[in-house]
């Protein structure tokens, strides 16, 4: 998928259209329902497997008991929250969706084994990180050049351009934020200076619209249905077409050596049109010719002469 700073996307939330947060439902939810990507939160079970996970732990189905990932391994987690999600299944979903994906990294660590999951995906290119502040951010994009970092900010800057200037200096692919906290001035600087945008999860239609409009390439919502419908370019108005000058072509009998005016022609007996052109050029009746008579009958002709 190409793509520039100057344009826009929907990224699905890890709980799209009201699915089970970080389920694969709500990934394939999110896609069906017209997202361009999803936004999956990671983090790493105690032997090492990436998992797609919000809040960084799970409370198990049956005691309510509450598992730190971290601190278990993927078969206690599992035999805990049957529904668990490993990134390499949500990621082979997004792959057949052929979208974007976003990375929200709770600990700097976890991008090491999702880096080598998306390079062996080769989908690398189609993803960025997201989640840490500035420094920890420009430390991961130092440790991993061939990754694309962003760096989420809690608020908005009170000098626009020399934050973009350190975000820059530090090699990053873009910032993110909340609605409240992308500025306009702080979007116009951004892109301007090639970086890319992105904006945490909502669902206000206002905000949806304001974020398209400050030009944020991925706009992450729970509702990829309305945000495709606000987003949608406005159909272009068909240009009215362009008057015409009549042309009036009269009527005329076809074949006629001379065009006659309708409101010169006569009516006959028959109701037919006829010109009155006083009998001129009018063609000679041929002459009657000679009718074959019946036998018997004398020819007067001859009959006058021999009289």
């Amino acid at each position: 998928m190409r793509y520039s700073n100057r344009d826009s996307f929907v990224l699905a939330s890890p709980s799209a259209m009201g699915r089970e947060l970080c389920s694969l439902e709500a990934v394939m939810a999110g896609i069906a329902a017209g997202a361009r990507g999803c936004v999956l939160p990671v983090s790493t079970s105690k032997d090492g497997i990436t998992l797609v996970c919000a809040t960084g732990s799970y409370r198990a189905a049956q005691t309510g008991e509450t598992l730190t990932a971290c601190d278990h391994d993927f078969a206690s987690l599992r035999a805990a929250y049957p529904k668990i999600v490993s990134f390499g299944q949500a990621l082979e979903c997004v792959k057949a969706a052929g979208g974007g994906l976003g990375v929200e990294l709770h600990h700097h660590q976890a991008a090491a084994q999702v880096r080598v999951s998306l390079k062996y995906s080769e989908y690398l290119d189609k993803a960025y990180f997201c989640g840490l502040p500035m420094e920890e951010a420009g430390r991961l994009a130092a440790r991993y050049p061939d990754i694309q970092v962003m760096a989420d900010l809690d608020e908005t800057p009170e000098d626009p351009v020399a934050f973009v200037r350190s975000a820059q200096n530090l090699r990053l692919f873009g910032l993110r934020g909340a609605p409240g906290v992308l500025s306009e001035a702080l979007c116009n600087e951004a892109l301007r200076c090639g970086l890319f945008l992105a904006s945490t999860d909502t669902s206000d239609p206002e905000a949806l619209r304001c974020m398209k409009a400050r030009g944020v390439n991925f706009i992450e919502t729970s509702r990829p249905d309305l945000a495709a419908t606000l987003m949608a370019p406005d159909p272009e108005l068909e240009p009215e077409p362009e008057p015409q000058e009549e042309t009036f072509v009269p009527f005329s009998n076809t074949g006629s050596a001379e065009f006659i005016p309708y409101y010169e022609r006569e009516e006959n007996e028959d109701g037919d049109c006829t010109a009155d052109d006083g009998g001129a050029d009018r063609p000679e009746a041929p002459a009657a010719q000679d009718q074959p008579q019946a036998d018997g009958e004398p020819d007067t002709a001859e009959a006058g002469g021999q009289a």
